[in-house]
């Protein structure tokens, strides 16, 4: 299995599957989150220092401050050399064309109509980008997904936007597309949500996912319509109330339609939220549940407890 770069509450780490060696590394050392690019990895702080990994342990600083928001989420396209993307608190999405180095705001995020109503239950209500996915029809092209607020996709670099939100609950937490861009898949906090005509209409599924919080969304690189997540039993708020998420992870193997929940080999219920998950080749599988990751070499089959103790994980990527 590939090498496993972590971005944690407590800054960057790798973790090698097969010899367990788990190690700081010397990028970022605070919060941070993660996207790669083929072998490249991009990586953004909180206080928007955006930095660069070419290699094994080997980052380089790319901007010091690239924005004066929060940064919430982070995309970057394989296909088109140093295009990164950014996505913000207030709803925002920003573009760097040259690795991170410079950034643009993409303005007319704001002007897409309905912005005025999005929001976020806690208070201040500010709504946040969550999911940045490239377009896999267009290279260059994008779709972000805003908690809450809906989906949308933008071909010209961010200039003009178009919304996809005929039948999707708007409190969007990861959106993802088939190769064929005709699939569309979103998890959202009123359950899992399938397109069939590229976003034009989506439909709630429900078969097989008793839990309807839906977050962490990921397709087996082998066949996109191999699809995981993780899903809770009620929003976070009840996670406080009750001391536990409640959580578990599902499969689905049609593209969505119906879902199986995985257990062998993890708990009964997940009392800490599975909030990030990656799939490799060959039927890999990781998932990252606070401070404890779980590993399966078969599809989801089996699992095992490869790590825990480690600080808190906020995304991954496999290189």
């Amino acid at each position: 299995m590939s090498e496993l770069v972590l971005g944690t509450e407590e800054g960057v780490f790798a973790f090698h599957l097969d010899s367990g060696k788990f190690h700081a590394e010397e990028g970022p050392a605070t919060r941070v989150m993660l996207a790669a690019a083929g072998d490249t990895v991009y990586a953004v702080t909180d206080d928007a220092a955006v930095w660069r990994r070419s290699g094994h342990n080997h980052w380089e600083l790319m901007n010091p401050h690239a924005i004066e928001v929060q940064p919430w989420t982070l995309g970057a396209d394989a296909r088109v050399p140093g295009l990164v993307w950014l996505g913000t608190s207030p709803a925002m999405v920003y573009r760097s064309g040259d690795g991170g180095a410079t950034w643009v705001g993409c303005d007319t995020f704001n002007d897409i109509p309905g912005r005025e109503t999005w929001t976020f239950p806690p208070p201040p209500h500010i709504p946040h980008v969550r999911s940045i996915f490239p377009d896999p029809a267009q290279a260059g092209g994008v779709y972000v997904g805003v908690e809450e607020g809906g989906v949308f996709r933008s071909v010209d670099d961010g200039v003009t936007w178009e919304s996809l939100n005929d039948g999707l609950f708007f409190d969007v937490h990861e959106v993802m597309a088939d190769p064929d861009a005709r699939h569309m898949y979103a998890t959202t906090g009123c359950g899992f949500h399938l397109s069939e005509d590229g976003g034009q209409s989506w439909r709630l599924v429900q078969e097989g996912l008793e839990r309807p919080y839906t977050m962490p969304l990921v397709a087996a690189p082998e066949d996109p319509r191999l699809l995981y997540t993780a899903a809770a039993a009620t929003p976070p708020p009840g996670w406080r109330v009750n001391g536990t998420a409640n959580a578990a992870i599902y499969r689905s193997t049609d593209g969505g339609a119906n879902w199986l929940r995985l257990e062998s080999g993890l708990p009964a219920s997940f009392e800490a939220m599975v909030r990030t998950m990656v799939a490799g080749p060959d039927g890999a599988l990781v998932a990252a549940a606070a401070n404890d990751l779980y590993v399966s070499e078969d599809h989801g089959e089996h699992w095992s407890l490869a790590k825990s103790g480690i600080p808190t994980v906020r995304s991954m990527v496999l290189v």
